[in-house]
């Protein structure tokens, strides 16, 4: 292993190195969900920032549909370290097929908590239509 090390070469580094095809594919399935929760993540705290801050005197009431959103999401990364490590997340007992064992169940219920993260923000979402149309009828009254 040294000599890859010494070579000089970034690429004689390979950090699949050992890992069956199985192992690499386990780890990518982790690897896109982690980055879609990152995502998903991003999405609820940008809502939550510009639904927080007061307009008109108060602030919108669906910034709390937001922060709850951002917490399922926590929860969702949560789940991925239950399943740790990556590479071993979708296999069976035996790390030799790919499969649907206890580690990939609790990659499906962090899947589960993204889903209740997306309606929390389709919840907000509703709110925040709600309120502007109220806003626009008060003001033509």
């Amino acid at each position: 292993m040294h000599v890859l090390a010494d070579s000089g070469s970034a690429f004689a580094i390979n950090g699949f190195a050992g890992l069956t095809g199985a192992q690499q594919l386990s780890f990518w399935f982790s690897f896109i969900l982690f980055n879609g929760y990152v995502g998903l993540e991003a999405v609820c705290l940008a809502a939550f920032y510009f639904a927080a801050r007061p307009r008109s005197g108060s602030p919108n009431p669906a910034a709390i549909w937001y922060f709850i959103a951002a917490l399922w999401v926590v929860m969702s990364f949560i789940t991925t370290v239950w399943a740790a490590p990556a590479e071993k997340a979708f296999l069976d007992d035996s790390g030799t097929s790919l499969a649907v064992g206890t580690k990939a169940i609790k990659e499906f219920m962090g899947l589960g908590f993204a889903g209740i993260a997306v309606m929390c923000l389709l919840i907000g979402a509703l709110s925040t239509v709600q309120r502007k149309r109220r806003a626009a009828q008060t003001l033509v009254i």
